[in-house]
């Protein structure tokens, strides 16, 4: 019979369970993917009850929390609700080494309600990852058919008032360039009619610039929809809510980007808007060979990086510094993928918003770039401008009367 162990044997054991890395006791379970928010917090989904980022560890204070679900606590509360297990088995997984004697086994009723309560939770998981799955192929199904049915109704940007939003813009680019952006006459408008309300409702029928959005493949994955106000060749001011945008996103965006002609030269120049790239390229900078590409915006530009760090100037209301990019880059949340055959990149800067928060989504481009092997460089516009805005100034009368090749 195995001998009884005596009190402070027992007590040094959980110690050192309660003592043990939680975030390397966290990031043991398969299921848990986690990045760093923060220099002592790491957050993600709840590997128990799911979600995007209510699940977090924070590592100095050595505990881990789930803002919907049961998981709060130290590292042994923690395996205790990802195992089905008790407090003894759970210092025992977290050790690595047996309880100091067995007298405490649990007894085969015990162990099969352990393990039927596990399996439980685990086939509720499994049931929330199918039900999300139905939701989102459902979803991409009915954006696979709007997208069919916008593109079947384009036209070419050839004498349309499309091409008239562009020639008020400076563009004069020449039609190899706008294969992939097309117009529509008539495209419903559906938004917000009033802030903080959710429910959507129809609130335009107006012409519209369409942009094709294809993945590294050139499979069309999504459209960028440009809303035009339809007096005048401009951008549309939505009504109702201030979050609505005259731009709108139908399908995916992630990975993919607005190809403004065909994959010509090693060399991609890329843009947040089509507009701001098209402006870059007939202002004459870069290389003579270059192909042209937009990413939609920032974000899918840069992909995501592994934590944030403090904006060296800004302050939010309570005086802390605002958080931005710290420059690393998250593998895992890739942005734009490019096409074979890219070997080189130039990013095309847009200043027209927060400088410091741009460089730092630009910052993690480049790493990210530089660690698949490709090259950067990046162009720069003046401090407060877009391209496009040069172009502009450089022409003085608004493009109106640049030379070009017609769409």
């Amino acid at each position: 019979m195995p001998a009884i162990a005596g009190q402070s044997v027992w007590s040094e054991w959980i110690e050192q369970a309660r003592k043990a890395d939680i975030l390397a006791t966290v990031m043991s379970f398969p299921t848990v993917q986690l990045k760093q928010n923060g220099t002592a917090e790491w957050k993600g989904p709840c590997p128990s009850c799911g979600g995007t980022d209510r699940f977090s560890v924070n590592v100095k204070k050595q505990v881990c929390n789930c803002r919907k679900c049961d998981i709060k606590g130290d590292v042994i509360h923690f395996v205790e609700v990802m195992t089905g297990g008790g407090f003894i088995d759970s210092c025992e997984y977290i050790n690595k080494t047996p309880r100091p004697d067995r007298t405490r086994d649990e007894t085969l009723e015990e162990k099969a309600a352990r393990l039927a309560k596990n399996a439980k939770r685990q086939a509720e998981y499994r049931a929330r990852e199918e039900e999300q799955a139905r939701i989102e192929a459902a979803k991409a199904k009915r954006d696979e058919e709007a997208i069919t049915a916008v593109l079947d109704r384009a036209v070419p940007l050839a004498g349309t008032f499309g091409e008239a939003y562009l020639r008020a813009r400076g563009l004069t680019p020449h039609r190899r360039l706008t294969g992939d952006i097309r117009f529509v006459s008539d495209l419903d408008y559906w938004g917000a009619k009033d802030n903080g309300v959710r429910s959507v409702v129809h609130l335009a029928t107006l012409p519209a610039v369409i942009a094709v959005i294809r993945d590294f493949s050139s499979a069309i994955i999504g459209i960028s929809q440009t809303y035009l106000d339809p007096k005048e060749p401009r951008k549309w001011k939505p009504e109702g809510s201030p979050t609505n945008s005259p731009k709108k996103i139908r399908g995916e965006k992630k990975h993919g980007m607005i190809r403004l002609g065909g994959l010509t030269s090693e060399t991609m120049a890329i843009g947040e808007g089509w507009e701001n790239t098209l402006a870059w390229h007939q202002l004459g900078y870069g290389p003579d060979e270059v192909c042209l590409a937009a990413a939609v915006d920032l974000g899918n530009l840069a992909g995501g990086a592994t934590g944030p760090w403090g904006h060296p100037v800004l302050l939010d209301a309570d005086g802390r510094q605002v958080r931005i990019k710290n420059g690393i880059p998250d593998l895992q949340h890739r942005g734009i993928i490019l096409p074979d055959g890219i070997k080189s990149v130039i990013l095309l800067a847009d200043l027209d918003s927060e400088t410091y928060a741009t460089a730092a989504q630009l910052r993690v481009a480049v790493n990210r770039f530089y660690a698949d092997g490709v090259e950067v460089d990046l162009a720069w516009p003046d401090p407060g401008k877009d391209w496009n805005d040069l172009l502009i100034l450089e022409h003085g009368d608004g493009g109106a009367g640049s030379p070009g090749t017609p769409l």
